[in-house]
């Protein structure tokens, strides 16, 4: 790689930008005593224009705070031919005969003023749906472009008409528009904007003490899209019946033969639908609320700064919601040690997982392995929670030491937890036939930059984290020689860190448990007193929750589009000031130092792996951030690879090959063995059946991150699994 171009990742605050300020304690109501909860049907057109809905209004009662049932009604499009109206009302008054209690029928104009209008804005109640962007986009009358502020690029929705004396229908000026900004395909921003002639009542705040209205205050809604809170609670994609099965909704969403058409069944299925919405919205706020981060927790330890449901948009939120109820202040905010120059450094090291194929198109017998919570335990490995509790933290010019490391550290020194706590470091160097992640253009296209992990030479210095040369000496043999050392030093303890009570029942101490290890175990070893399905659902949520806070945080940079052009300072190389259109803002908890250090870390773990297949005779067919595909067997013994650049015959690990190479890594695994019994390196469930039986399982890899894992009956294969990472087909091929 002699004179390819590399592009390093770097430093480049705008310069208006300050670290963040101290933040200030937002001020936050408790839930509203309203539950709007709605859903529309639509044409099967290209269109897909409102035909009817139906919707339930929820009050809570105060003696228990249970929601119970106000009114339900049905709505329709003033526009729906006659036909499909008569049936509506036929519904209603059959609706009546049956029950004895009348069910509405309203115009969606109706629904938006007497209904949407009333409780949405003026009672200010939760506005509940799923997929909620889609149901409030079919009752607007006229959409634009949302211009300003963080909705910028989004959509601006007009719900409310006025009618003159002519008979023509405008929007209301009076009522504000509702605009809604995508960040992917389960998460939205949602929000009302400002209108002229808001009445004073509704610019009283929320929390307001004095119950006075404030001139400039806008009341920006309540709106609770439910594919976004459960994904935020269990990490999943969810459709409404997948979330009702996941979450014990006990009146689940129904299926119907046919969409489009106004019958009975279809009027009955959309009320199913609202049922269900609601009956989910009252789970996944009663597991929300079990947290201490919620604002209607009544645990132990509660947190001073709780955080809406509404604005819950992942996990990675759920974290960082914990982090700030144990009081850990943002690094940005506190480390007044470290410099831009040495984020810049951090910055220029960080690289995401190491993903590769190394035999391609061709099935080859694989044992499939992968480490157990690959970031927690380099987490907990590092001893990075140090880091986060500190009082201070900076960096030290440490270039002899480090260079002396180097020079001695060995495999065997790697499988000594000890030795871990060294890594959290920056090294400088001149690479040289080293093997280090780098991002270039593999493609031959300038602007087409990937990442790869390859022997890499370059004339110019640069930043890789301690870990990433330590994996390059076990894959080369060789030191690399450092120019330039910069170790990461904890300065004692911050102040005012606060327990906190995981999902309200297991007490977590800030300053004695190391929170990121303190994850795993109780994840793994819940407390006896937890239900059954509470102690699954626990689970998946400390699963969730270790995978984002424990490193995603740490890297979280977000584009900031309505800055225009502005000049920046770009610091990691030699500093240099240039223009960008939309610069990029750190994360509350953004830290570029430890972002580096914790995947420089797990691409160590996967270079000790490589080399203990390698010290053993054998190959491996790919490798995908925590796991990788050893080509082995039950009974061991040789495989044909017609593209081997070398002998077409590789060798085949024996399982009890493998099995040794994992009690090997036994020796690293950093949680309490009472609670988290078992091997560090795991033999993937993929390698057994339903009844627990072993499998000899098959990989074929096209390439990174696109493989199919699977088991071989005879003349044919079954899959298992199969990772088909990759947007490469919807790309224009040209």
């Amino acid at each position: 790689m002699d004179s390819l171009p590399i592009a390093l990742r770097a430093w480049a605050p705008r310069r208006d930008w300050q670290r963040p300020s101290k933040s200030k304690k937002s001020t936050l109501h408790h839930r509203s005593q309203f539950m709007l909860v709605f859903d529309c049907e639509t044409t099967i057109d290209i269109r897909q224009a409102l035909t009817f809905g139906s919707y339930r209004l929820y009050a809570r009662r105060n003696d228990d705070g249970d929601w119970h049932l106000l009114e339900e009604a049905l709505f329709h499009d003033e526009d729906l031919e006659t036909a499909d109206r008569d049936v509506l009302e036929e519904y209603c008054r059959e609706q009546l005969r049956e029950t004895g209690e009348p069910l509405r029928l309203l115009t969606r104009r109706e629904f938006l003023d007497q209904v949407l209008w009333k409780y949405g804005y003026h009672h200010r109640a939760l506005i509940v749906g799923f997929n909620l962007p889609f149901d409030l986009s079919r009752l607007a009358c006229r959409n634009g472009k949302a211009r300003s502020g963080r909705y910028a690029g989004g959509f601006s929705l007009a719900l409310w008409e006025y009618q003159d004396k002519h008979g023509r229908w405008h929007e209301d000026p009076h009522r504000p528009r509702i605009v809604i900004k995508t960040i992917d395909s389960k998460r939205h921003l949602i929000s009302f904007r400002s209108a002229k002639g808001i009445d004073p009542i509704d610019r009283i705040p929320e929390g307001s003490r004095s119950g006075r209205p404030k001139p400039g205050y806008v009341f920006t809604g309540h709106f609770l899209d439910l594919r976004t809170l459960a994904f935020a609670l269990s990490n999943k994609g969810h459709t409404l019946k997948s979330a009702c099965e996941a979450f014990g909704v006990e009146h689940g969403k129904q299926d119907v033969d046919e969409h489009g058409v106004v019958t009975t069944e279809y009027i009955d299925y959309n009320r199913r639908d609202v049922e269900a919405t609601f009956e989910l919205a009252a789970k996944l706020l009663e597991e929300y609320d079990r947290h201490p981060i919620s604002p209607e927790y009544v645990g132990e330890e509660p947190s001073r700064h709780p955080v809406q449901e509404t604005r819950v948009y992942s996990p990675a939120r759920i974290g960082k919601a914990y982090l700030q109820a144990m009081n850990v202040r943002p690094p940005l905010e506190k480390y007044r040690s470290v410099s831009d120059e040495e984020i810049g450094y951090a910055m220029t090291a960080y690289y995401g997982g190491r993903a590769e194929c190394r035999i391609r198109l061709v099935a080859v017998p694989v044992v499939y392995v992968d480490f157990l919570s690959m970031c927690p335990t380099v987490n907990t490995l590092m001893g990075m929670w140090r880091y986060l509790i500190a009082r201070d933290v900076g960096f030290g010019d440490a270039t002899v030491e480090l260079q002396e490391f180097l020079d001695r550290v060995t495999l065997d020194d790697l499988f000594h937890r000890d030795t871990w706590k060294q890594l959290p470091a920056l090294v400088q160097l001149v690479p040289d036939g080293d093997v280090l992640p780098v991002r270039a253009p593999y493609s031959g296209d300038q602007g087409d930059l990937q990442i790869g992990l390859n022997h890499l030479t370059s004339e110019e210095p640069m930043w890789f984290t301690l870990a990433d040369v330590v994996a390059s000496k076990l894959l080369t043999g060789r030191a690399a020689h450092v120019l330039r050392g910069l170790k990461l030093q904890a300065r004692g303890t911050q102040r005012g860190l606060r327990t906190v009570r995981l999902r309200g029942q297991v007490a977590i101490n800030p300053r004695t448990d190391d929170f990121f290890r303190s994850l795993i175990e109780m994840r793994k070893q819940l407390p006896d007193d937890v239900p059954e399905p509470d102690a699954k659902r626990m689970g998946e949520f400390l699963k969730v929750l270790g995978n984002a806070a424990v490193y995603g945080i740490f890297a979280e940079m977000n584009r900031n589009e309505e800055c225009g052009r502005t000049e920046v300072k770009v610091h990691g190389l030699s500093p240099f000031a240039t223009a960008i259109d939309a610069p990029e803002d750190p994360g509350e908890y953004c830290f570029p130092p430890i972002a580096a250090c914790i995947t420089g870390g797990a691409r160590l773990l996967l270079a000790m792996l490589e080399r203990c297949v390698t010290d053993a005779g054998g190959h491996y067919a790919m490798c995908d951030t925590d796991s990788m595909a050893i080509v082995a067997s039950t009974t061991g013994g040789s495989t044909h690879v017609p593209n081997a650049s070398e002998n077409p015959e590789i060798r085949v690990l024996s399982l009890a090959e493998v099995e040794a190479i994992q009690r090997r890594f036994d020796a690293l695994h950093p949680y309490d063995r009472t609670k988290v019994s078992g091997h560090l390196l795991e033999i993937e469930k993929e390698q057994r059946d339903p009844e627990g039986n072993r499998l000899d399982l098959y990989c074929y890899a096209i390439s990174a991150k696109r493989y199919a894992l699977m088991t071989r009956q005879e003349c044919r294969f079954e899959l298992v699994d199969r990772s088909e990472h990759g947007l490469g087909h919807l790309l224009d091929p040209k």
